[in-house]
This record gives structure tokens, C-alpha cells and sequence, in this order.
């Protein structure tokens, strides 16, 4: 066993599993969560939702915490399944200290609705501290049925005891008196493998998505911090947010700053998105209010294909309508491209990335809809469908910090009490049936070590500054020429389709014309034969 726990059980039983070690990664998935001890709650024992069960795990510097429901709820905001959740913490293992609480002296109490954290350890006062306080993670940012939870463990002694409630529902786990203690043991392996900056292959396709906020490119106090960034970053393709001020003249002002040579630019001042390039775009859409299309035509010496870029940012906070309104938009966008007719002929298996700052609070029925494709307003914007190529869900890049297993990728700049804790925004999707992910981290100097900054020609208070999101790089793999063994591959296939630039099936070839050469392995190659 890697893992001990003790129980005090007022002679009542209560169930337990325990399992092998593993790396829990704080992302809002929970495939990773096989190495921890399971506490399992009396069924219908609640008001409102119920709590099923929670599980519990550690490293060298954070407690981890999983509780499911038998419902969605929002963790940090009014839902339809109205719930509060609270954690206590016995944090030295002793009833007589801190609020006395289902059977434990909880000196911190985590309200999550709330959104502050009790501070019971002083017997004569009690405070309240903002979540940043103990470093409180909880993930997904949307509604969900169950949440992982980060909260640093400094100030924890080797042995807790642990309580969770939801105050509307009056459901307590663990229930009927007993206690939860829990034993530090490390069951969660540290991450060893630290991701670089660098490309893994110069063909690659590096793409970096970022909301700069309130137009940083060219605010004075926070331009030099972003010229570090974007030249660190160093990407091909750029889809930035909340640029609404920033010119076209304005770009080529921060431009000429930086070491690197980025010719196109596609400001739109409207949605407040702008989109630089390394390459020029053949087409420019507007797909919704708050999202932007270029189609990129990449180097025909390299790539056998273009690729579509969405750059979305979609509205805030509350706005659950207005998010869903703008991703029903793209998915009807994105089915009108891969069919002919409408706005947009895309040829086929044409890679396909959206990225931007998500907003993705609230309803996750909207995280749903970029995956799945499934339109809320069918009336008006289509059935939907899913929307890769080959008929399966947009893959989600999951990105972490460069040394850390950590997804978030927005936290409130001088936190208190009442402020929303870190949560993940930014996001890449992309049609992984025609393209794949070769390298993707999140850039976030706090977390860097000093060996990295210096690499990177970064300092630990960059990112800090430049804004309250975070970077975050995504290196594509697209069909090329170039890449090793693949022509001579290639010319070993059968083609089984050849169609022109519109989707249409050909059968006579002519000069002078794009053609897509589709084989049976689903590589497509872009050819013009020369007269």
C-alpha cells in the first residue's frame, strides 16, 4: 500500500478504496485519479444535490481533493442545481483547535460559492482570506458533476482530517459521525519531465493564443513585459484577444519592436480579436460577433495543405446566452465549410484549429458544443453535427505549465476575499483527424524556475504583468512535403479521390489547376501540374 488512511468511526463502517500511485494533473479531467483513497456516502441522504463520494491524494505541495455529485452543479456560481460546497480542513489534527464542525476542529473552511476561505486558527478571531491564500485550483471552470481541487499544503501538518458539505442540500461526507483523517504520503508522483520552449521539428506549426487584456500591445506600463512573451514565444501563427483599440498601425508600431519578422495582420476592431501571421491569409470571415476566420495559406514548399483559423472570445461571466449564441454560430460555420455552398468551401480534410479565450464559465453545455457539435438554436443556426472531418469531436490540446501539471490559464491580479479563484479560459481546439500535437505547454513565469526564465530570456513577473490570462502554445504537425519519408510513403498509395478546391470529385487532370490528391490512408496532398 502507497497510501494510509485512519478512520474514526464511532462504530460505524464506512467505505473505503485505496489504490496504486499515479500523477494527478489539475485540468477538469479526471482519468488520472486511480491512486487515492475513495470515500463513498450513504445514498439519498441529501435535501437538494447529493454528494456521492470525494477522493483525496497529495504531493510534496498540494492536497488533492475529487468530489462528484449526483447532479451538475457550479462550483463558484448560481446554477439551476442550487449548491454550496464547503471544505473544512483540520489542518493539525486536533477537535480542541480552530471551529468545531462535523466531528473536527477545522482551522480553514473553503467556500466555494462564496468564493473565501475561514480562517479559524486563531481561537480569539476568526478572518477571512481570499482563495489565493492557500492556493486554491478547482477545475473545470464550467458546470460539472464532479471537480478536482489543488490547495497547497504548507500550512498543513502530516495528518488532517477533512469534511465537505453542501449547505443547501444540509449533506455532509463523511455523515451519521464519523471522520475522515488522512495521512500525507505522496501519493501523487511529481512531474519529472519539464516541456522547453523549443520546436521537436522546425515544420511544425506553432500556434500561440492569448488575451493580452485591455489592448496590452500598447499600453506603456505592460509593452515591454509583452515583447518578451511574444519574442519567447516565437510562433507562426498568433490569435490574440481584447485588442479592440489596436490598430493596424498600431500592430506594425509593436511589430517593429520584436526580433522576428510577422508580415500579416487581421484586426478586427469589432470583436476586438486580432490574428498575426508569419503567412498570408487567402480569405477573412466573420463567423459571429465575438469570433474571427482566416484561412492561411501555408507554404506550398512544406505543407500539402491551408489551414482555417478561428480566433474566438466569446462573452463573459454571466453571458451564458451570448457564449452560446457565438459557438452555435461556429459550428454551423464550420459545417457550412467542409460542404459545398454557403459562405465558405473549405477542401477537404483542410485542418481546422479555434483558439482564444473561451469564457467558459457557466453552462457546459457550451464546452459541448465546441466538441460535440451540438447547436443549441437549431432554428436558427442548423442541426449541427460533429464537426471533424471524419465525423468525431474537435480534440481539446490540454495544456499545462511548463513545470507544473497545472492547466489554468487565468487567476485575479491582487486577490481577495470574493474573487474567482484561477480557472481554465484559453483554449485550442482542433480537428485532430487531419492534424495532431507534437508540443503544447502554457506560459506562466510565477511558475518557472530560474533556469527556464533565463533561457527564455524571461523574468518571473512577466506574465504577471502583461496580463491577468496566460500564453498558450500549441506546436501542430500538418501534412508536408518535407517531412521524413513521407513523399516516397506517399507515392506508394493508391489515390482514391481527386478533387478540385471546392470539394468536387474529378476524373480528368488538368494543368494549372489546384488539385487534392486524397489516398487511402487519408494523407491528402496539394498538387498543380505546370504546363
Amino acid at each position: 500500500m502507497n497510501q494510509k488512511i485512519s478512520i474514526l468511526s464511532f462504530l460505524l463502517f464506512v467505505s473505503i478504496e485505496v489504490f496504486s500511485q499515479s500523477t494527478i494533473k489539475i485540468d477538469g479531467f479526471f482519468d488520472d485519479w486511480n491512486s487515492n483513497i475513495i470515500y463513498v456516502d450513504d445514498s439519498l441522504d441529501s435535501q437538494g444535490v447529493d454528494l456521492l463520494d470525494f477522493s483525496v491524494c497529495n504531493d510534496n505541495e498540494n492536497l488533492y481533493i475529487r468530489i462528484r455529485f449526483n447532479a451538475e452543479i457550479d462550483l463558484t456560481e448560481q446554477f439551476y442545481n442550487p449548491a454550496e460546497v464547503m471544505i473544512n480542513i483540520d489542518a493539525d489534527n486536533n477537535t480542541n483547535t480552530g471551529y468545531f464542525t462535523n466531528n473536527i476542529g477545522s482551522e480553514y473552511g473553503i467556500n466555494f460559492f462564496d468564493k473565501f476561505i475561514f480562517d479559524d486558527t486563531d481561537p480569539n478571531f476568526v478572518d477571512t482570506l481570499s482563495l489565493y491564500d492557500l492556493n486554491v485550483i478547482p477545475l473545470p471552470t464550467y458546470s460539472s458533476d464532479e471537480f478536482e481541487i489543488a490547495v497547497n499544503r504548507s500550512l498543513f501538518s502530516d495528518t488532517i482530517c477533512i469534511s465537505i458539505m453542501d449547505k443547501i442540500g444540509n449533506d455532509f461526507m463523511p455523515d451519521n459521525g464519523t471522520v475522515f483523517t488522512y495521512v500525507f504520503d505522496n501519493c501523487s508522483m511529481p512531474n519529472t519531465t519539464d516541456i522547453d520552449f523549443s520546436k521537436n521539428d522546425l515544420n511544425n506549426l506553432r500556434l500561440m493564443t492569448y488575451n493580452v487584456l485591455g489592448n496590452g500591445l500598447i499600453s506603456n506600463n505592460r509593452i515591454d513585459e509583452h515583447r518578451r512573451i511574444f519574442t519567447s514565444a516565437n510562433a507562426d501563427i498568433i490569435t490574440f484577444q481584447e485588442c479592440g483599440n489596436t490598430t493596424y498601425n498600431d500592430v506594425l508600431g509593436f511589430l517593429n519592436t520584436i526580433p522576428l519578422n510577422y508580415p500579416y495582420i487581421y484586426p478586427d476592431l469589432n470583436s476586438g480579436n486580432l490574428t498575426i501571421s508569419k503567412y498570408p491569409s487567402i480569405e477573412s470571415w466573420q463567423v459571429a460577433d465575438k469570433i474571427d476566420a482566416e484561412l492561411i495559406d501555408l507554404p506550398d514548399s512544406i505543407y500539402s495543405t491551408d489551414i482555417l483559423i478561428l480566433n474566438g472570445h466569446p462573452p463573459c461571466c454571466s453571458n451564458n446566452q451570448g457564449r452560446q449564441e457565438n459557438f452555435d454560430a461556429l459550428i454551423q460555420f464550420i459545417h457550412d465549410a467542409k460542404t459545398i455552398g454557403g459562405i465558405i468551401d473549405l477542401p477537404i480534410n483542410t485542418p481546422i484549429s479555434f483558439s482564444g479565450d473561451m469564457n467558459l464559465v457557466g453552462y457546459s453545455e457550451q464546452y459541448f458544443t465546441v466538441i460535440n457539435g451540438t447547436i443549441s438554436d437549431t432554428v436558427t443556426f442548423g442541426n449541427g453535427g460533429l464537426p471533424d472531418w471524419n465525423n468525431t469531436p474537435l480534440e481539446d490540446q490540454i495544456c499545462y505549465f511548463n513545470e507544473k501539471e497545472i492547466a489554468y490559464t487565468w487567476d485575479k491580479g491582487a486577490p481577495s476575499a470574493g474573487d474567482f479563484p484561477p480557472g481554465r479560459l484559453d483554449f485550442v481546439f482542433f480537428t485532430n483527424s487531419v492534424m495532431s500535437v507534437d508540443k503544447s505547454f502554457i506560459i506562466s513565469t510565477e511558475h518557472m524556475s530560474p533556469s527556464l526564465l533565463v533561457q527564455n530570456s524571461l523574468f518571473w513577473d512577466d506574465t504577471k504583468k502583461a496580463s491577468d490570462h496566460f500564453p498558450v502554445i500549441v506546436d501542430f504537425i500538418l501534412p508536408t512535403f518535407t517531412h521524413t519519408g513521407i513523399m516516397d510513403f506517399k507515392q506508394e498509395l493508391d489515390d482514391i479521390l481527386i478533387k478540385d478546391i471546392l470539394g468536387r470529385e474529378v476524373s480528368r487532370i488538368d494543368k494549372n489547376t489546384l488539385l487534392f490528391y486524397i489516398y487511402n490512408d487519408g494523407i491528402v496532398e496539394k498538387k498543380i501540374i505546370i504546363e
